[in-house]
């Protein structure tokens, strides 16, 4: 009996120094994600319910607000400092590139326990948006977070300036057409297009029918027509006065504060306007260009694994599995669209999202790996100088072209 005790005890301790949850220790997986506001509290609502659930389960969350690429550099640098990679990372879908070929993430497939289990979650996901998450045939996140850009428009300016609801552009044509209507008859600035990452110029690079990279994805194309137009109109807005010179964030305090009568940005920002906007806000589809097919970057990020350790691949697995069926229902109330076949409330105001759904493509990545994070860099850089300094755009473009492909041809 002595000798079964001390066998048992020593079972114990090496677990226990093995890093094994015993039957009273849930397993601790790490959640890392960019949200804040809104977005962070109906994520929490989510992750607090599923622990609710699941007591053999407990979740510790990394939120640092900001954009999927600043999450990204965070990420990198805490991995070289000798930290583990998180069990679960929200990465944009605009990074799944670099993630899958210098990462080294775990396959959804290899988090499932069977093959039924993987189909039976999968299959909750609409084609389109499970393969967001897929990167050279291989499913290396699942999407949880699906968005369009929107066009957030002040009624109350619109009626101060004599317009109505039949005066929304349909296209930018009209938009400069409205701007400069608002500008003679108010005090307000027309519009303003979100800054940050580069998902707002997609959307509107390619409905001008403009691309970003060469036919074969390995090179950039930044002088063709489609950009070239795209980014005049920007620039002109600006020039016009029609958009406040200023940062990104002080272009969303100005809308929410009711001094800028159409804001673009994403639906997932719905939740949070509908809370900071106190005037009367109608959220309508982004125009299109005269002559061309609207054409916008879906939005959003996969929830992305690292995790090697069995138990917290089931534990990982058990939360993909809750979100697909249970944890969507609320997280779409930030505003984000269902990527899933799992039957929800539509908040008001994404009716125009869903109704853009026909014209979407997914998020372009830069080529190159680690070359790729550096040309983002130097594109955002270079873009915001031309539109709000007044460069000229061919030169510019072309330049920066230049020197994006020297970088990947090194």
């Amino acid at each position: 009996m002595k000798k079964f005790f001390a066998m048992l005890l020593a079972v114990v301790m090496l677990a226990s120094c093995a890093g094994f949850a015993t039957a009273d220790e849930p397993t601790t997986i790490t959640v890392w994600h960019r949200w804040s506001g809104s977005n962070e509290a109906f994520l929490n609502e989510v992750l607090d319910a599923f622990q609710a659930e699941h007591p053999e389960v407990k979740i510790e969350v990394s939120a640092k607000a900001g954009e999927y690429f600043e999450l990204l550099q965070s990420m990198i640098a805490d991995a070289a400092a000798g930290n583990p990679l998180p069990d679960i990372f929200v990465g944009g879908y605009n990074l799944l590139n670099y993630i899958a070929t210098e990462m080294d993430p775990v396959p959804v497939k290899d988090l499932a326990p069977s093959e039924e289990a993987y189909n039976a979650v999968t299959g909750k996901f609409l084609d389109t948006t499970l393969a967001l998450g897929q990167w050279d045939g291989v499913q290396v996140g699942l999407p949880i977070a699906c968005s369009t850009m929107v066009m957030y428009v002040n009624m109350d300016i619109f009626a101060e300036a004599g317009l109505t609801e039949a005066d929304i552009p349909q296209t930018w044509e009209q938009l400069e057409e409205v701007c400069k209507i608002i500008k003679e008859k108010t005090t307000h600035s027309g519009t303003g297009i979100q800054l940050p990452d580069n998902w707002g110029d997609q959307a509107l690079i390619f409905s001008a029918g403009g691309e970003l990279l060469s036919a074969d994805k390995e090179h950039v194309d930044f002088t063709n027509e489609g950009i070239v137009k795209a980014i005049s109109m920007w620039q002109r807005l600006y020039n016009e006065g029609y958009i406040p010179l200023c940062t990104n964030n002080e272009l969303y305090s100005n809308f929410t504060a009711g001094d800028v009568a159409m804001y673009f940005t994403s639906v997932m920002s719905l939740a949070t306007l509908r809370e900071y906007c106190a005037f009367n806000m109608d959220v309508c589809p982004v125009p299109a260009f005269e002559g061309h097919q609207k054409q916008l970057p879906v939005g959003g990020a996969a929830m992305i694994s690292f995790s090697k350790d069995e138990a917290k691949k089931a534990a990982v697995w058990s939360f993909l599995d809750y979100f697909a069926n249970e944890g969507v229902k609320t997280f779409v109330k930030t505003g984000y669209l269902n990527p899933t076949t799992t039957e929800v409330e539509v908040v008001d105001g994404q009716e125009a999202a869903y109704a853009q759904m026909d014209s979407v493509r997914p998020w372009e990545c830069w080529p190159g790996g680690s070359a790729g994070l550096e040309i983002d860099s130097m594109w955002i850089s270079t873009r915001t100088d031309i539109i709000q300094n007044n460069m000229d755009v061919v030169e510019a473009l072309s330049n920066l072209a230049d020197e994006c492909n020297a970088l990947l041809d090194f």
